[in-house]
C-alpha cells in the first residue's frame, strides 16, 4: 500500500497544482454584438472609416497595402479586390479582421459586425 501511495503521489501533487493555476487564470466576459447595437443603414464615412481612423491607419497609411487614410480607404477597398458584396463574410478584408485573421486584434467585435453589415449592404460609399 505504501509503495502504491508513492507512486500516486506525484499525480495529485501535479494535479493540484494545475488546479492552482486554473483558478488563478482570468477570463474576461465578452458580451455578443446584439443587432439594435448597429445602425439600421452603416455609412462608410460615419461608421466604418473612423474604425480604420482609429485601430488602423498608424500602419495601413500608404505604405503596406491597403492605404485606409480616409481621402483613399474606398478606392483601395473596392478597387483592390478586397470586399465582395456577393460573398461578404468571404471578403479579403473582412477574414482579415474576423477570427483567425492577421489583424483581428486591431479590431473590436463591434467593429467587425459593423464592417460585415457595410458589406452586406453593398459596400455604398456613402
Amino acid at each position: 500500500m505504501k509503495k502504491l501511495a508513492y507512486k500516486i503521489l506525484p499525480y495529485i501533487l501535479i494535479g493540484f497544482l494545475m488546479l492552482i493555476v486554473w483558478q488563478s487564470c482570468e477570463w474576461e466576459k465578452m458580451d455578443p454584438v446584439e443587432v439594435s447595437d448597429l445602425p439600421e443603414t452603416v455609412s462608410f464615412s460615419m461608421h466604418v472609416q473612423p474604425i480604420f481612423n482609429i485601430n488602423c491607419t498608424q500602419c495601413h497609411n500608404g505604405t503596406t497595402p491597403p492605404n485606409l487614410l480616409p481621402d483613399d480607404s474606398y478606392i483601395e477597398l473596392i478597387g483592390g479586390a478586397y470586399i465582395k458584396t456577393d460573398d461578404p463574410g468571404q471578403s479579403k478584408f473582412y477574414k482579415a479582421i474576423d477570427l483567425g485573421g492577421s489583424m483581428y486584434q486591431y479590431a473590436s467585435d463591434l467593429d467587425r459586425a459593423m464592417i460585415l453589415k457595410w458589406i452586406t449592404q453593398g459596400a455604398e460609399e456613402n
